[in-house]
């Protein structure tokens, strides 16, 4: 025997191994069944103990390379940058004045940590989620934006059609494009959208019209009395026919955005359009743009089936709270009477866990959205959407809750307070 192998350091290493392997042997489940063998009867053997059932691997949809190579919600920001106009770009990007607001929507969601179970059965992840009379196997809606053709001239149908492939609903659509698909089998599920009317006619009108087109609800924005302060756009000079043209040399059209501008949009819209709303249409009314417990129990009162706590894409007044700092107070006031939705800053799925757990039953999107339509068209939308019901998935089974449905504020707390643990 050498003397490295006499060496005490050696005869340790050998006793650490040979524990370690009687470890193993005693944890072992052929062991388990190796004993019961030796005590059944007539020297029978049992059977052999079930391989734990494990659920599959659920992957996102694949695309070429070049979609495949985005891993998050981040990364389409650039890429749709490089293909549409600097002037477009601005007009999606930008938030109000000096953004604090837009900065804040998206820092929110690291105000709030994840208080994460464990030994908690999460083989079967459930994202489904019933909204407004309608079962949705995920709880990711796509916001109503404008100008969807500033990212790619035929996006509106393109979003539609992501929208359908990817069983989301999409909130504001030209109608004309939802018939126009349905005949291909290809319509999303949608909501009309508007930002409101300045009369009773104009309001049942196109409530009325909604519904006849088939939308399932009827979503009017509340938050757009005036266009807001964007410095972005007013550099631009940009105009209402950019849109249309896709030309940003336009003649004579309409500046909207200029520094010190008051540019009326809705300014007369008052709680009463529900009401007039309501005379045409059994729809239900989703109000989005809530940002307080006071206006939220006025929904409730005035008859509103849904509520959405957003601030516009931090595009009209800036210095409001991120919307996920202000989802708790909303949900609270209105007690479970109607769901809440949020929008603003959401990019993960982790982010959706922490808004449902506040109190939210699902969440809009946009600008992600945007972005993937600018970069890779149909589907480059459906990829933001995958990528993030994906997310969702996994935050689901890591948080320990497993499913929508059992996330509540035990999942969570403001990360900014001294941890106080509950002791049993």
């Amino acid at each position: 025997m050498s003397d490295v192998s006499r060496s005490p350091k050696a005869g340790r290493s050998r006793r650490s191994a040979v524990c370690q392997l009687a470890g193993l042997i005693a944890g072992s489940p052929l062991l388990e069944w190796s004993a019961q063998a030796a005590q059944a009867p007539g020297g029978a053997q049992p059977a052999a103990p079930a391989a734990p059932s494990r659920p599959g691997v659920i992957r996102p949809p694949a695309y070429r390379d070049a979609i495949m190579k985005v891993v998050n919600l981040h990364e389409f920001e650039e890429l749709a940058r490089k293909n549409v106009s600097e002037q477009a770009y601005n007009y999606i990007a930008a938030g109000a004045a000096d953004e604090l607001t837009l900065k804040a929507n998206r820092s929110a969601f690291g105000d709030y940590w994840v208080r994460r179970k464990v030994m908690v059965d999460v083989s079967r992840i459930d994202t489904t989620v019933e909204l407004l009379g309608q079962k949705l196997e995920h709880p990711i809606l796509l916001g109503p934006v404008g100008l969807r053709t500033l990212m790619n001239p035929d996006g509106e149908r393109m979003t539609a059609r992501a929208a359908a492939h990817t069983k989301s609903v999409m909130v504001g659509v030209q109608p004309a494009v939802v018939q126009e698909l349905a005949k291909q089998n290809q319509a999303p599920m949608w909501w009309a959208a508007t930002l409101g009317h300045s009369s009773e006619q104009d309001a049942a009108a196109w409530a009325r019209r909604s519904e006849e087109q088939g939308a399932s609800a009827l979503c009017v924005t509340v938050d757009y009395p005036y266009t807001g302060a964007r410095d972005r756009p007013s550099r631009d000079k940009w105009e209402s026919e950019f849109a249309r043209t896709r030309i940003y040399s336009t003649d004579g059209g309409s500046i909207q955005f200029q520094p010190g501008m008051l540019d009326p949009y809705s300014p007369d819209l008052t709680w009463t359009w529900i009401k007039w709303a309501r005379s045409a249409s059994k729809l239900p009314i989703v109000v989005k743009g809530v940002l307080t417990a006071e206006d939220a129990r006025l929904c409730v009162e005035h008859g509103a089936q849904a509520v959405v706590v957003s601030n516009h894409g931090a595009r009209t007044l800036d210095g409001t709270a991120g919307t996920l700092n202000v989802l708790a107070e909303v949900a609270d006031a209105v007690n479970g009477k109607v769901p809440v939705l949020v929008d603003g800053g959401v990019r993960r799925g982790g982010d959706i866990v922490k808004a449902v757990a506040l109190g939210a039953r699902a969440i809009l999107i946009g600008r992600p959205y945007l972005w993937g339509l600018g970069a890779f068209g149909q589907e480059g939308v459906q990829r933001v959407i995958e990528l993030m019901h994906g997310e969702l998935r996994t935050a689901l089974a890591l948080s320990g809750a497993g499913s929508l449905s059992a996330l509540n504020r035990s999942f969570i707390r403001p990360a900014w307070k001294a941890y106080k643990p509950v002791l049993g």
